[in-house]
């Protein structure tokens, strides 16, 4: 949803990169998940382990894709949900039962 202006003010993202995001989105549509990023033209891995966390998917295929949890941290939060059982579209509402977590 985001503009390209306001793209470029993510953490790795040039004028090119945003460019090239939205010309993405409006040929293929809305994102689906945070890794189709790396689909964009010229956008790498580096850029991406850059920007990811910073990028919020909706209604994405990975409700982590919609918070500020980093791609390579999905794992982790993962097993808290599964330890906590609760599904992980409702990870970010476990606010006090998470500091009660012996990580």
């Amino acid at each position: 949803m985001a503009s390209k202006e306001l793209l470029t003010f993510v953490s790795g993202i040039s004028t090119t990169f945003a460019n090239n995001i939205v010309a993405y989105r409006y040929e293929k549509g809305a994102f689906k998940n945070r890794k189709e990023l790396l689909k964009v033209a010229k956008l790498g891995k580096k850029t991406y382990e850059q920007a990811a966390g910073f990028l919020r998917i909706r209604d994405g295929d990975n409700p982590l894709d919609n918070t500020a949890v980093h791609p390579e941290s999905y794992q982790v939060i993962k097993q808290i949900a599964k330890s906590l059982k609760v599904p992980l579209d409702k990870i970010t509402t476990v606010g006090n039962e998470l500091k009660n977590l012996d990580l």
